[in-house]
Order: structure tokens, then C-alpha cells, then sequence
């Protein structure tokens, strides 16, 4: 169990909750018995013995494809791009790269060469493009570390302070500054039949805490602000 803390731990239908694309579509991407040409990845967990399991890094890099999609972007193209993208910079989960945008057929690498102008190249072909691209969202509300690796997310454009962090919860949202799971006060609210001040009595918190993680999970109930 060791070896899985800190890197969150998801199932598909809950990656879904989180970040709004298709449980169904999570397995075909990246789980083998689903997945009819191969998975895009194999998810961090399943070297650790975890089956059908996502880990935080997972979950971000699934975010990433489904914004590329959504910008037009075949997944044949975005399994070649995830291929050419991890040689080149050697590392996994290269979608969340800061310089990656579209024209809405491809991926492009935008980098700033010697001469300060700035090379955009297709990371299928490896070939220099000129087109109108577009920077999909794929690093909102995502804290990196300094070797630009993700380290938390904020899933709620409304409050910065409810987070996914990996080394709390199993990777479940929590609240800070108590950093308790969301899920767990919105449970005890209903159990108190809609008391958030006893609730903040018995986990001794601020109320205003208990408030923000019920209004959190009620919009992520809602879909308010998911895709």
C-alpha cells in the first residue's frame, strides 16, 4: 500500500465525476480489455497490481485528451502526438506539456527557437507548420512543481480553495484549510439534516467550510462546471 500513496486513486466512474468525460470512454482510452487498438497509456496504477484504476496524473492527461478532442483532434493523431511527445522529452503524461495548442487537426509543439522566433511543429509528422492554432485549457487551476510536474488542481473555477491533491484523500477532493474530503462533509450535513453548524462543532472546523464542500458536491452533482 505504500507504493500507492500520494498518487490518488481513481475508478473510472469516479474520474468522471471529476472531470466530466464518459466513464466508457475513460476504459476505452486507456484500459487493454477495452480498448480495441491498445491503450493510449497504461495507467500508473496497473504496475502496482491495480486493475481499471486511475491514478492523479491519469486523470489530468485524460483531461488533456478530451480537450484536444473536443478541439477536433483524432485520437489517431493524439496517440501518435503522446507517442513522439514522451520520446522527445522523455517523460509520461506529456499532454499537459505548456506549449501545446491545435489547429484543430493537429498537435503542435510551439517553442521559441535561437533567432527569438517561434517554431511550431506538428509532433506527428515532426514537420514545421504555419497555421491559426488555438491553446486548449489543459493546464487551468493546475499547480505544477518546479520539474513541471502536477502536483494539485483546483476541479472549481468558483473556489480555489476546494482541491485534489494526491497526498490527501487518495487523491478526493478536499477542502482546505482543513483539508478534510468533501464527500465526507456532505455526508455529515445530511446527517445533521442540513446543520452546518453542528457539523463544524463535531469535526471542529470552520463553518464556512462545511458550506463550500456542500456547495461542491451539490454542483459537481449538478454537472455545473464539469467539461
Amino acid at each position: 500500500m505504500t507504493a500507492l500513496a500520494g498518487i490518488g486513486l481513481y475508478s473510472p466512474k469516479q474520474a468522471e465525476r471529476l472531470i466530466g468525460v464518459d466513464a466508457a470512454k475513460i476504459r476505452r482510452w486507456l484500459l487493454a480489455a477495452d480498448s480495441p487498438n491498445g491503450p493510449l497509456w497504461h495507467p500508473e496504477p496497473e504496475a502496482l497490481g491495480l486493475e481499471d484504476t486511475l491514478s492523479f496524473k491519469d486523470l489530468l492527461e485524460i483531461r488533456a485528451v478530451e480537450q484536444f478532442r473536443k478541439h477536433g483532434v483524432s485520437l489517431q493523431t493524439i496517440r501518435a502526438a503522446l507517442t513522439n511527445l514522451s520520446e522527445l522529452m522523455q517523460r509520461n503524461y506529456p499532454l499537459l506539456h505548456p506549449q501545446l495548442v491545435t489547429d484543430g487537426k493537429d498537435v503542435i509543439l510551439r517553442a521559441m527557437k535561437d533567432d527569438g522566433e517561434t517554431a511550431m511543429t506538428d509532433l506527428t509528422k515532426f514537420q514545421d507548420v504555419m497555421a491559426e492554432v488555438v491553446a486548449p485549457s489543459i493546464k487551468d487551476r493546475i499547480t505544477f512543481d518546479a520539474s513541471n510536474n502536477p502536483i494539485r488542481w483546483s476541479p472549481d473555477p468558483s473556489d480555489p480553495g476546494i482541491v485534489v491533491d494526491p497526498k490527501f484523500a487518495f487523491g478526493k477532493p478536499i477542502v482546505l484549510p482543513s483539508h478534510m474530503s468533501t464527500l465526507a462533509l456532505f455526508q455529515a450535513y445530511e446527517a445533521e439534516d442540513g446543520d452546518a453548524d453542528a457539523v463544524a462543532r463535531n469535526l471542529e472546523i470552520t463553518v464556512d467550510e462545511v458550506v463550500r464542500a456542500v456547495n461542491f458536491e451539490k454542483r459537481i452533482a449538478a454537472v455545473e462546471f464539469l467539461h
